[in-house]
């Protein structure tokens, strides 16, 4: 089980950071969720509920009475502790026992992955150890978050690599669908209806993913798609991924519609494809545990910008797992839309990034995005790369 094996990662880590014990708290978990929650529990709470993990392996529950059988059920929690009128009146002989010097909270002032508590429950936590006379002293757990959601498993790179398979697949489908005369907004539907042919669900926002920009006065970005029509010597910039079995996947492809005489797109897309097809066999040959976002972001924007394109105006790169966007580590420039922590923070062993530069053309945006996994030795594709673009008439 996915969570037990996330739950032993928590102790190691919290070994590794020396810091006693770790409280994940939630109440209505179906409502205002906590992203911690599903990769340690794996169940909805209907009252308020603490996780709690320490240094030494215990792992406690602290829940409601309705929850009880649920949590026990799971067969991953050391102690079930339940409750009737007062979370705080169990969880305080829990805390008495296990006397930790350092408890650390979900918040977070830079990843939103880690910055789960609300901020109703952080004052209502706030009281309660004030209140305690807690001695201690209360982190931000956002050290434990970045680690635990970056280390994949094996367990998780299976599901993220079928997640890759699938949505592979569907782009491969596509390349029979998508014609001159298509519609932003008829591909968004084809993309929509293989997915659920195939059993699985869109990584993000249904109502834009995928992203289809086709042609020159299309948006890039996470949009919804329009009216705009495939016309012959358009680019076509797909942006999608699929979740299965609770992993995400996150790719873009690009699809060219053959003007009259052509048998290869014209000659400015496709030095801008093979230009970011090199700059990701860079980056994914750079990246490597140890080296900051920053760096390997660096390597494919100098790339680019050495071959005389602008440099794009986002991120090379960000994590994906049980989200298409993960949190921790961002692979991006030392901008102020990225804060500094998650731009120099070391790339770790089992980190699954995306590489995602992209080049804007007269006939449309050309975007390419794989998925690399950091491996103790290096980088390692995890999608297959685009080797031609997908020619449609």
């Amino acid at each position: 089980m996915i969570q037990e094996d996330k739950l032993g990662q928590a102790v190691s880590i919290l070994k590794e950071l020396d810091i006693d014990a770790w409280q994940t708290v939630g109440r209505e978990t179906s409502m205002n969720n906590d992203p911690v929650i599903p990769l340690i529990a794996g169940m909805d709470f209907t009252a308020t509920v603490g996780l709690i993990v320490t240094k030494t392996g215990e792992i406690i529950a602290v829940v409601g009475h309705n929850d009880a059988e649920g949590a026990k059920q799971r067969g991953i929690f050391g102690q079930i502790v339940s409750y009737d009128t007062s979370f705080e009146s169990a969880l305080g002989p829990v805390l008495d026992k296990l006397s930790p010097s350092r408890i650390a909270l979900n918040y977070s002032d830079s990843d939103p992955a880690a910055d789960g508590l609300s901020h109703g429950l952080f004052v209502q936590l706030d009281a309660f150890f004030k209140n305690r006379h807690f001695p201690g002293q209360i982190v931000s757990a956002a050290a434990i978050v970045w680690r635990l959601r970056g280390r994949k498993t094996p367990r998780e790179i299976e599901l993220i690599e079928n997640a890759i398979e699938i949505t592979q697949r569907i782009y491969a489908e596509a390349a029979g669908f998508i014609r001159s005369g298509t519609s932003e907004k008829g591909i968004f539907d084809f993309f929509q209806n293989a997915a659920r042919s195939h059993g699985v669900v869109p990584s993000w926002q249904p109502s834009q993913c995928p992203g289809v920009m086709v042609g020159p006065r299309s948006v890039p970005g996470h949009n919804g798609p329009t009216d705009i029509v495939a016309e012959k010597g358009f680019v076509m910039d797909i942006d999608f991924g699929v979740m299965a079995d609770g992993y995400c996947s996150d790719l873009q492809r690009i699809y060219y519609v053959l003007d009259d005489g052509e048998t290869e797109a014209c000659s400015e897309v496709r030095e801008a494809y093979q230009t970011l097809q090199e700059a990701i066999r860079r980056a994914a040959a750079f990246i490597r545990p140890g080296v900051s976002g920053i760096e390997v972001d660096a390597v494919a924007r100098d790339y680019v910008t050495s071959r005389g394109y602008p440099a794009w105006n986002y991120a090379l790169g960000h994590q994906v797992g049980t989200f298409a966007h993960d949190g921790g580590t961002i692979l991006a420039p030392r901008w102020e839309r990225y804060r500094p922590e998650l731009v120099e923070s070391p790339v770790e062993a089992g980190n699954v990034f995306t590489l995602e530069p992209g080049i804007a053309t007269s006939c449309g945006y050309v975007g390419q995005e794989d998925m690399v996994l950091v491996t103790a030795s290096g980088g390692r594709l995890l999608s297959t790369p685009q080797e031609e673009i997908f020619l449609v008439r």
